[in-house]
């Protein structure tokens, strides 16, 4: 998996906020990251990614790392009934909120 120009949550921060030691998990993490990075920026409808000279804001940072950590809990998906359909989970769009404007497409 290629690393981004510009990584909003980096695997050892993400490891540090996952309490996770060592190296075995790395693939899963970083493969959760983009995931979750890629379903933040669809939910935000972002015109332009994230960038040094614009950097993400703590909420968005907090949300790729808690729906990032749920994907590492849950990688079956067994919690699904728990999301609405086309929606992030709850807590992530909570978070987020702030920061959608609904009328970008």
């Amino acid at each position: 998996m290629s690393t981004p120009a510009y990584e909003i949550v980096s695997i050892d921060d993400a490891k540090k906020w996952m309490r996770v030691d060592g190296t075995a998990m790395e693939a899963d993490i970083e493969l959760a990251l983009a995931g979750a990075t890629a379903s933040v920026y669809a939910y935000l409808k972002r015109p332009a990614p994230y960038s040094e000279s614009d950097p993400a804001p703590a909420n968005v940072v907090q949300a790729i790392v808690l729906l990032a950590g749920m994907f590492i809990r849950d990688p079956d998906i067994a919690d699904a009934s728990s999301w609405q359909a086309g929606y992030l989970p709850a807590p992530i769009v909570s978070i987020l909120y702030p920061l959608r404007d609904p009328a970008l497409s």
